[in-house]
């Protein structure tokens, strides 16, 4: 064997070690060797995460002005807000400080704490993902913060975390940590180089491409064309106009506290409104907050997917995406433990999807570099492509959703989501007539502002309540309708309907448990409900079951002997 062949540089190391045991079993390259803590341009960066808080102390003085100007109070808003300047630079050189991080044979070696001091020494292997994430200052100073992600939950929280890195630095540090883990599970892998920028490979063929050289079996990007529809296509409208209108109502109400509008002439002045005025001006109301629920997901979809990248190599899947706030997930194809592919009620009309894939549990939480929520690996691709993108990307769950033969809910499950869909329709409507009530229980009696405001709520209401009515009927026919269920020999596929539809794919051998639950109504029914977990975040469920189907999918979960199988 040709001796600067790497794989026999790694046996002539292990070699070494045994002989010499204080010899290192990895070759570190001089940049990554010792101790290193953030670079001081993190100290910026994290005293600039303060700026929000000072801005909206200004804000609120500003507000606070219009109604009475007072000198006294600008003096102090300003002594409060370089206050929290203070404390923000005081805090930044503290954890800049403090927070080290160093290479040892065992793993990585992570440092925190100012009196008590903390060390948290992660395995190689057990490091299932890395996050690299970058807010918009960090990105202006060229810095990245890299999450390590070992599945041990949330009791990691920032311990995990290496803030403040350089751009070059994170990227050489993770190809380490991904090559020391490969070495420490006995793959025998060289240390990595970061590859130069790669063109698009077409989805049929990924060829095979040594792991030495560190070149990519395939690479995703989104066109611009699928930018815009991915951003189109987010089913986030209604929550996006809620939040904007409870933001309204309470700047008006912080204006109208501050005397800068009078609510009382406003309602006045809309007195003289007939009951179709008022009617037009809620619907328009309406129609409004909902265009502008669209524009701010639009946006935000756009933000959020702008420069998409998947990358597979050889044993581990790369993607990079965002505009402003930039991060990155790299996740070792072992790790995945099942891959959903989801259609909001708009995606299922274009025929278009999202697939995800879902590693041992994390951190948590709802911030993007967080793997809790799985990994998006395309957030817009065509239906029909779908199983030649995992043949690329995850290979082991290419194929699967035509090989396996799905089988529908029974009857009963039609006449018991018939149920609930009118019973929470009921419910519905009860709550929108209660909120009803309420309003017109604290508004005044007598005044303008309230006889305009009763009938413009009411015809609010209604709208908002059939609006909810009309989604709950048409989700209960889709749930019904999509719904299946069914597993090859060694995978399972769950398709849950509705106005989401997720069809997830889960090899059995990732299935930790299963459970068959069966309340008395269900028990009349004769149906059951099937709950599956893996190591992942989340549930697979499938409700009202026939008995003789989800008696045989327990079958098929049980341990079997390797004989047998």
């Amino acid at each position: 064997m040709d001796s600067h062949d790497p794989a026999w540089r790694e046996v002539e190391r292990a070699v070494e070690h045994l002989v010499d045991p204080e010899r290192s079993l990895f070759e570190t390259a001089p940049e990554l060797a010792g101790v290193h803590r953030a670079s001081p341009l993190s100290i910026v960066s994290a005293a600039a995460s303060g700026l929000g808080a000072i801005a909206a102390v200004v804000l609120l003085f500003i507000v606070q002005q219009f109604g009475s100007p007072n000198p006294g109070e600008l003096t102090g808003a300003a002594a409060f807000a370089l206050g929290l300047i203070a404390l923000s630079i005081v805090g930044a050189v503290l954890s800049w400080r403090t927070r080290t991080w160093e290479l040892a044979d065992e793993g990585i070696i992570l440092k925190t704490g100012l009196l008590t001091k903390k060390q948290l020494q992660v395995p190689y292997e057990h490091i299932h993902a890395i996050n690299m994430s970058s807010s918009l200052a960090e990105r202006l100073l060229g810095l990245i913060t890299l999450d390590l992600d070992t599945g041990a939950a949330k009791q990691e929280g920032d311990n995990t975390k290496i803030a403040g890195m350089q751009a070059g630095l994170a990227h050489a540090l993770r190809e380490e940590l991904f090559s020391r883990k490969a070495q420490a599970i006995g793959a025998g892998v060289p240390p990595k180089q970061e590859a130069p920028g790669r063109t698009q490979i077409p989805d049929a063929q990924a060829p095979s491409i040594s792991r030495a050289t560190e070149e990519p079996r395939a690479v995703y990007e989104l066109s611009t064309r699928e930018l815009v529809l991915a951003a189109l296509t987010q089913a986030r409208v209604a929550a996006q106009a809620a939040a904007l209108v409870i933001l309204l109502i309470q700047g008006i109400n912080l204006l109208h506290e501050n005397s800068v509008i009078d609510l009382q002439d406003i309602g006045e002045q809309a007195a003289a409104w007939s009951l179709s005025a008022v009617a037009i001006g809620a619907l328009a109301f309406a129609a409004v907050a909902l265009v502008a629920g669209f524009v701010v997901s639009f946006a935000v979809g756009l933000v959020s997917y702008a420069g998409f990248r998947c990358t597979r190599f050889d044993d581990r899947l790369a993607i990079e995406r965002g505009l402003l706030d930039r991060t990155s997930h790299t996740v070792a194809l072992e790790r995945i433990q099942y891959v959903s592919i989801r259609q909001g009620f708009i995606r299922q009309l274009l025929g278009f999807a999202e697939v995800r894939a879902y590693v041992v549990a994390g951190p948590g939480g709802d911030d993007a570099s967080s793997t809790a929520n799985g990994v998006t690996l395309h957030p817009f691709i065509n239906v029909n492509r779908v199983d030649s993108f995992l043949a690329c990307v995850a290979p082991a769950y290419s194929g699967i959703v035509d090989a396996t033969d799905l089988k529908r809910l029974p009857a009963a499950a039609a006449r018991r989501q018939a149920v609930r869909t009118g019973l929470f329709t009921v419910l519905t409507w009860v709550i929108v007539g209660g909120c009803l009530a309420l309003a017109h229980h604290f508004l005044p009696d007598t005044g303008a502002f309230a006889a305009t405001l009763r009938p413009f709520l009411l015809v609010l209401g209604i709208l908002c309540g059939g609006a909810m009515s009309v989604r709950l009927v048409l989700g209960g026919v889709l749930r019904y309708r999509d719904s299946r269920i069914g597993h090859t020999r060694h995978e399972l596929v769950c398709v849950t309907g509705g106005i989401k539809r997720i069809c997830t794919i889960a090899p059995r051998s990732h299935l930790q448990h299963a459970s068959l639950a069966a309340n008395p109504f269900q028990r009349r029914a004769g149906v059951a409900t099937l709950t599956t977990r893996t190591a992942a975040t989340g549930d697979m469920t499938m409700r009202d079951l026939s008995h003789t189907d989800a008696e045989e999918l327990l079958a098929w979960l049980r341990p079997r002997r390797t004989g047998h199988m």
